[in-house]
């Protein structure tokens, strides 16, 4: 292969993955931006008490979620997405049968778990079984509806239907601010149980009424030989459902920690720093799981392409994502009570000191895939545990002796001891070498946060302001200098912008 070609095929490459993070990042940019909308008027309406009241009932509803559906949102587009790929309009119909009674049939088997445990929730949440139990019992359906929708998700990427899962994303986040915040208004925190309600409903009916569209709706959930088709297809994705149960049970169990070592303030004070924390991975990181995934699982047996596809990941994600989050950081003050309320500036310290370890996120989470793309699930759910249970001891420890502003630190420092087991795992166990070109963008990207930080620490005023908004614009200026090389979009715009004379 000439020099040309693997420069063409390099700068293809780059506008596949930019294209994913356009459709997948704009969508979730605009729809988290609404789900901010509804954060503000629930912290307006019901206090940082109320957000610690909904963290801890989504929570809960996602741990079980997590634990039954199976992820089938992710583990079953890959064989969804090659029978897509082969134009075989028969398997593809037939897959997406095993998926859809897969997910019915998981969804009901959550409903009656959830119903089953509800006392001993409600016992041991919030010490009462006749108030809350009610509560409870009547947001088990929501559990199914999520399951149906997860189903859903899974058909639309197996199809590359990613206008359609935009703007599916795009009508449910308005519809969840069009429902809620009336409820807030006139029930006050009654309002929270049939607000979750609706909109998970209004969730499974969006995103059903564009699938139909391309596979009219049937299911054979009681089905044996369906069922045991569709248990081969959920082991292809088996370590990122248990690390999706992991995850759901840790922010739990933190919540859980914090009101009791705390009160509910301090649960909601957490919960909207932690929504900011996770807010640019959310967006960003999107169009890995779709994308590149499947991708990434198609060469593993190739260890240079290998390498070459998780080091280029490494490169736009650390490119795009590093002067946003230092741009958050820098405003974070300002941002905070925008989306809350000023009873919310206590979490300032500990959203800034979390962010910081966003940067080692975006070296870490496309190495996480590795042990999936082979089938090593084993090997995933040893680093998901290590992070997970670290997240959960450190936050809680960091709490009890610093407060909010340890729980900051505990978030940092979690990302450090991620960054380091995966990348262990990766080097030994995979093969894997980072680039010098990752290498560099991230060290130079380090350095501009080292400053941000300093500045944050030690100095005030307008001084630090334009000390930390000169890193930002560095660090964007190099975002765009670097892409711009790979990507003509935006040489073009580097061009007019830069351009002599």
């Amino acid at each position: 292969m000439s020099e040309k070609e693997i420069t063409d095929n390099s700068k293809n490459s780059y506008s596949r993955t930019v294209k994913y993070l356009g459709i997948f990042g704009g969508a979730q940019g605009v729809s988290m931006f609404l789900n901010l909308l509804r954060n503000k008027a629930a912290s307006i309406l019901l206090g940082a008490n109320g957000l610690g009241l909904i963290a801890l009932y989504n929570r809960t509803i996602q741990m079980f979620s997590e634990c039954t559906n199976l992820s089938l949102s992710f583990s079953a587009v890959r064989r969804l997405s090659f029978a897509f790929e082969n134009e075989d309009r028969e398997s593809v119909e037939h897959c997406v049968k095993i998926i859809r009674s897969i997910a019915f049939l998981t969804g009901i088997v959550g409903t009656l778990l959830f119903l089953l445990c509800s006392p001993f929730i409600a016992k041991w949440i919030f010490g009462s079984y006749t108030y809350y139990l009610s509560r409870f019992i009547m947001l088990s359906p929501v559990v199914l509806f999520m399951a149906v929708s997860g189903g859903e998700v899974a058909v639309l990427r197996g199809i590359r239907q990613l206008n359609k899962l935009a703007l599916y994303s795009l009508v449910t986040a308005f519809a969840g601010l069009l429902f809620a915040v009336p409820l807030y208004y006139i029930r006050g925190l009654g309002g929270i149980f049939p607000a979750m309600f609706l909109i998970a409903f209004t969730q499974m009916m969006v995103v059903l009424h564009f699938s139909i569209k391309h596979f009219r709706y049937r299911i054979s959930p009681f089905s044996l030989s369906l069922i045991y088709e569709g248990i081969d297809m959920v082991k292809m994705g088996a370590g990122y459902i248990y690390a999706s149960i992991l995850t759901s049970c840790s922010v739990w169990l933190i919540c859980k920690a914090l009101s009791e070592i705390g009160n509910g303030t301090v649960t909601g004070l957490f919960s909207a720093g932690f929504v900011l924390v996770t807010m640019l991975p959310s967006i960003l990181f999107a169009a890995l799981d779709s994308d590149y995934y499947p991708r990434l699982s198609g060469v593993f047996r190739n260890r240079e392409k290998r390498n070459a596809m998780v080091n280029e990941q490494m490169e736009i994600h650390v490119l795009v994502q590093a002067p946003l989050i230092l741009g958050v950081i820098v405003v974070l003050p300002q941002l905070l009570p925008m989306l809350y309320s000023e009873e919310f500036m206590p979490a300032v310290k500990m959203t800034q000191m979390a962010m910081f370890g966003l940067l080692l996120h975006t070296l870490t989470y496309p190495m996480s895939f590795l042990p999936l793309s082979k089938g090593d699930s084993f090997t995933f759910l040893v680093q998901e545990s290590i992070y997970n249970v670290s997240m959960v001891v450190l936050v809680v420890l960091g709490y009890f002796h610093y407060g909010l502003r340890g729980v900051g630190v505990a978030l940092f420092v979690t990302r450090i001891i991620d960054f380091a087991v995966v990348l262990f795992i990766a080097y030994n166990r995979y093969s894997f070498r980072l680039s010098w070109r990752v290498a560099k963008y991230f060290l130079i990207n380090m350095l501009l946060f080292a400053i941000v930080l300093f500045t944050i620490l030690e100095m005030r005023g307008m001084k630090a302001f334009v000390v930390a908004a000169g890193c930002v614009a560095c660090s964007g200026l190099v975002s765009l200098y670097m892409l711009a090389q790979h990507e003509t979009f935006l040489y073009k715009i580097y061009k007019r912008i830069f351009r002599k004379g």
